[in-house]
């Protein structure tokens, strides 16, 4: 059975976390990450380079290439596929639903953290990417649940 693991929640939540204890499940080949912050660790040849570097204006881009990747392990049939962004919005992972659909996946959301006020502060302290208090407050007030 071939499975999309949706992990959503707000930056800090620990969705990183939560998709690496899913991945640890299964065999190596048989499962892929699929996450928007990845291709800001990628050198110009998509290459993981390890460094993190935040462009603000490659953001469509790096959801593009987050998409292109997951539907690339659809297409190979990897068992498991675990997309880790934030996905605030339903339209915002509208798209792997739809791929998930057109590749007959099963697919589990998985809402990682809470969304009160001490948590936000908790995350903004505690995010690997520098997302400031006040824009995680705003991702936290539109989150769709």
């Amino acid at each position: 059975m071939h499975k999309m693991q949706m992990i959503r929640g707000l930056p800090g939540s620990g969705k990183s976390t939560v998709a690496q204890e899913i991945a640890s499940a299964f065999v190596v080949g048989q499962v892929i990450i699929c996450s928007a912050d990845d291709f800001f660790k990628c050198d110009y040849q998509h290459n993981l380079s390890g460094e993190y570097k935040f462009n603000p204006k490659l953001l469509g881009e790096a959801h593009a290439w987050c998409r292109g990747q997951a539907e690339a392990g659809m297409g190979l049939g990897i068992e498991c596929v675990i997309i880790d962004n934030t996905n605030t919005e339903k339209w915002e992972y509208e798209p792997y639903l739809e791929m998930a659909r057109r590749f007959e996946y099963d697919v589990d959301i998985v809402v990682v953290g809470k969304f009160d006020e001490e948590s936000v502060k908790l995350y903004a302290e505690r995010n690997s990417h520098g997302v400031p208090l006040e824009a995680i407050q705003r991702m936290a007030e539109r989150f769709e649940r």
